[in-house]
């Protein structure tokens, strides 16, 4: 198998340099890079070809700023290898040739169709995260992340089956997403894509799993900041406030669109939870029914 590592951009090119400096170093050079830049200013450009000098880079340039939905599916229309790993600009990962061991867990794992570096067992109506606890009060989450205690619990196991995924670093085999179509096109511009895909994984009899790649996720360098929020603002005709109004549509949609299936809770042997535990009632492999009902 293999591998095509995509990298969205919208500026913040110094804020994120040592970061990718640091991704550059510990991938390999059998991995082509995708670089979708969204209308930027700073020189995305010039920075991957005359700096970083990756040995395979496919750099594309959009007029404007697309939105996270509409770039996951450009990348994926783009994408010639087996597997797509879509990594957030601002996230820091620690092993060297830690894209080998992604491909790895393709081969060895029957119908792997997305893996994480952060997500959960469980998912619930509303895509909140859901974890069976070590300890009352426990965050609902497991990885390897640098500060992985305070968000949930770390792994210690090489990989862990989960629901969902966070968005800042997320792997698909292709044909799970030719399958699906690539991502809803309902969903705007930002929020519960990195809930949808997994779960789309899921109901096409896929698995997912977290692997416990040691890495930080500086966040926010792009969705929080003022270039973003007036960017959304008007592409949204609205005076303020439109990021949150696309959580707020696209977490309706995400609701009616898996209410039928969830909660959702996926077992350390890959099997569906049923019934009744810590005051959730699962609907077991329900959502195995979903592509069978379209």
């Amino acid at each position: 198998m293999n591998l095509t590592l995509a990298v969205p951009f919208f500026n913040q090119l110094n804020e994120v340099k040592g970061i990718l400096g640091l991704l550059r170093h510990v991938t390999s050079t059998a991995t082509e890079w995708l670089i979708i830049d969204n209308g930027s200013t700073d020189p995305i450009e010039t920075f991957f070809r005359h700096t970083l000098k990756p040995k395979r880079l496919n750099y594309v340039m959009n007029d404007n700023n697309v939105g996270m939905v509409n770039t996951y599916n450009q990348i994926f229309s783009l994408v010639q290898t087996d597997l797509v790993a879509v990594l957030h600009n601002d996230v820091y990962v620690y092993e060297k040739w830690w894209d080998r061991r992604v491909i790895h867990q393709f081969e060895t794992i029957d119908r792997l169709g997305s893996l994480g570096f952060f997500g959960s067992q469980g998912v619930g109506p509303i895509g909140q995260r859901i974890q069976d606890p070590e300890f009352p009060g426990q965050m609902a989450g497991c990885s390897n992340l640098l500060e992985a205690e305070q968000h949930g619990l770390r792994l210690r196991e090489p990989y862990r089956p989960v629901a969902i995924l966070d968005g800042f670093a997320m792997v698909f085999d292709m044909q799970m997403i030719h399958a699906a179509h690539g991502l809803d096109t309902r969903y705007q511009y930002h929020h519960l894509y990195d809930r949808d895909l997994p779960l789309t994984s899921l109901s096409l009899g896929y698995k997912n799993i977290v692997l416990n790649i040691p890495c930080h996720h500086q966040s926010g360098v792009t969705a929080n900041r003022h270039e973003y929020q007036a960017w959304i603002d008007r592409k949204l005709k609205m005076k303020a406030g439109a990021d949150a109004w696309t959580h707020d549509h696209n977490s309706h949609l995400f609701y009616e669109k898996w209410k039928p299936y969830l909660p959702l809770y996926v077992e350390k042997d890959f099997s569906l939870r049923s019934g009744l535990k810590n005051g959730w009632t699962y609907k077991g492999d329900a959502i195995l029914t979903m592509s069978k009902s379209k």
